[in-house]
């Protein structure tokens, strides 16, 4: 049964001050710029916010804060999805992320790493010196794995960290091959069962040649 103030047009601050709810109905447009360039609205379907004049900026200036990006989590409330965290200087990802075939992941100012799948393969390309592939967790050990032939996968190999030790150690396990040619000519291998070592040679003869001197 009273009155407040809705609307304040603010002499000394040169601005004007909303103090209560504004409502655009739907595809009437919040507009910015002396073009309109930028715009805020609700078709009756969707929200839109666009920018047709220069870049678009979204910007965070409070110390130690964070832009945060929600959507629905598919049990009816809401979840963080990318999170650019001030305080820590990093961009975290709290779901999947999702490249589509053929769209490269690139990493390097020049895009020097490159991760994608083709639509049939997976590939790691590096287009600037060297590959490393590098575990620093201690008497940890990188693993390669592979199909096995019976819908899982096996270790065929690993580079082994060994707690104390100076050696590194390839290990290849039981009746894992190490194979060389093309045929798998060649082949080495410990067989777990009866625990014999095996070399195993399908083409032409063995050579085994000392150059050395002396």
């Amino acid at each position: 049964g009273g009155t407040t103030t809705y609307i304040t047009v603010d002499g000394s601050a040169t601005t004007t001050v909303f103090s209560k709810n504004t409502r655009h109905e739907d595809s009437v447009l919040l507009q910015v710029g002396s073009g309109n360039d930028a715009a805020f609205y609700h078709n009756g379907a969707d929200t839109f916010l666009t920018n047709s004049t220069g870049d678009l900026k979204i910007r965070q200036f409070a110390d130690d804060k964070d832009i945060i990006f929600q959507s629905d989590d598919g049990s009816g409330g809401t979840e963080n999805y990318i999170q650019i965290d001030g305080s820590e200087g990093r961009t975290l990802f709290n779901k999947p992320v999702r490249l589509n075939d053929s769209v490269e992941l690139q990493i390097g100012s020049s895009a020097d790493l490159k991760i994608f799948h083709t639509g049939t393969d997976s590939v790691i390309q590096n287009l600037t010196g060297d590959l490393y592939i590098e575990n620093t967790a201690d008497d940890k050990d990188i693993k390669f794995l592979s199909d096995n032939g019976s819908g899982g996968t096996q270790v065929y190999f690993e580079l082994q960290g060994v707690s104390g030790g100076t050696n590194p150690f390839t290990v290849f396990p039981d009746n894992s091959h190490l194979v060389l040619g093309d045929g798998h000519d060649l082949r080495f291998y410990h067989n777990g069962t009866t625990n014999n070592t095996n070399i195993e040679n399908y083409t032409g003869g063995i050579f085994i040649t000392n150059y050395a001197d002396d």
